[in-house]
């Protein structure tokens, strides 16, 4: 793909992102806005996420119509979701707004996984993703800085009225795209086994569902910790809201840092030896959390390590996933998502529940642990990808 290419598809997850993440940090801004409680606020940020598991029906939609239809579904979706929230100041017209927000970060971020994937030949491509996957952190650095900015001086609704404009400028700019071939006619060389001329054997479904419960798996296990560091932090540290943005900088850096390291090592490493070194890495993140309860310092270590190798174990997952089953690789990486939506909302429900009938850390990391260790059984029975060696 040309430069001017990767530059539109990074801008448009980074926009994309933004429209994700802004709400956590400025939820009560946003519910003072609307005149709502807190708490009804959270549940829009709930159902946005819950339309994510919606995601494999727009695989199926991608497959059919192309990849570039995808995108453009996506930020479609995102316009549309953008003018909800700005030209209404009703609750259930937001609410409805925000569930259209979840469903274009459904259908875009696997059908540019996809596009990207059908463009680059597999042995380049944890490189290529990891590229498009600094996104993630690339929309926490740029876009929460700017947001709090537009919000102190035009209010709450204002960054998304930046995203409108973009979205209506990105949706233009990707019409122009060229298409990208189907999974079956990508790359045929790479999706052979090494030394043969013939397309590789199908693999069968109910394999590939294991290793879409490895995503499943790792992401229940951090969202199970991460939904309640803050509490934990504030309790046992006495740290305040400024000293826990402060750390949500510093993990967002080593999101950025884990993402890259993707791109640099795991198409050497290998992708599936890359997402076992993820997931034992995280692990043992969630193995020093349970040993730093009496010092700051080994807390924040403890929770920078788990925070890496997360990041890390799943932008690996991508390429991986990209490539067991060529002909259908946009319905496997949709699903990939809807598990990882899944995977992320029961961690949402069972961490505060662990942390309100024990009140420590310790039980709710060892229950990630446990998530990790399934992660690596699931992954030991999953296929390899084709066109890797063991």
């Amino acid at each position: 793909m040309r430069g001017r290419t990767w530059l539109l598809l990074i801008l448009s997850r980074i926009v994309l992102n933004m429209s994700f993440r802004v709400a956590y940090p400025f939820l009560p801004a946003m519910a003072r806005g609307l005149g709502i409680t807190l708490e009804q606020a959270g549940f829009m940020v709930a159902a946005r996420s819950l339309v994510g598991l919606s995601g494999i029906a727009f695989g199926v939609f991608a497959e059919k119509r192309g990849y570039k239809a995808g995108l453009l579904l996506g930020i479609a979706f995102l316009v549309v979701s953008c003018f909800l929230v700005t030209a209404f100041e009703n609750y259930w017209i937001v609410l409805i707004g925000f569930v259209v927000m979840g469903l274009a970060t459904a259908v875009y971020n696997p059908s540019v996984q996809s596009y990207v994937s059908a463009h680059v030949d597999y042995r380049h491509r944890a490189r290529a993703l990891g590229l498009v996957e600094s996104s993630w952190s690339a929309s926490w650095f740029l876009g929460i800085p700017l947001s709090g900015l537009l919000i102190a001086r035009w209010g709450w609704d204002s960054p998304y009225r930046l995203l409108l404009i973009l979205g209506i400028v990105l949706f233009a700019a990707t019409f122009r795209l060229p298409d990208a071939p189907s999974g079956a006619k990508t790359n045929p060389g790479s999706s052979a086994l090494p030394g043969s001329d013939s397309p590789p054997a199908a693999t069968p479904p109910r394999r590939i569902w294991l290793a879409l419960a490895v995503t499943f798996c790792i992401l229940f296990g951090n969202e199970n910790v991460m939904i309640v560091y803050g509490a934990w932090m504030e309790s046992r540290f006495g740290l305040n809201v400024q000293s826990l943005g402060l750390f949500s900088t510093l993990l967002g850096l080593t999101e950025f840092s884990a993402e890259i390291s993707v791109a640099l090592l795991v198409d050497r490493l290998g992708k599936r030896r890359g997402l076992f070194l993820g997931i034992t890495g995280t692990a043992l993140g969630y193995l020093l959390l349970s040993f730093a309860a009496d010092s700051l310092v080994s807390a924040l270590a403890s929770l920078m390590v788990m925070a890496y190798f997360f990041e890390f174990s799943v932008v690996s997952s991508f390429p991986y996933i990209s490539q067991l089953a060529p002909a259908e690789r946009g319905k496997w990486l949709a699903a990939n998502y809807s598990l990882l939506v899944a995977g992320r909302v029961l961690g949402a429900v069972v961490g505060p529940a662990l942390w309100e009938h024990f009140g420590s850390l310790q039980p709710i990391a060892l229950v990630s642990i446990l998530g990790n260790l399934a992660a690596v059984c699931f992954l030991s029975r999953a296929p390899r990808p084709h066109g890797e060696s063991p």
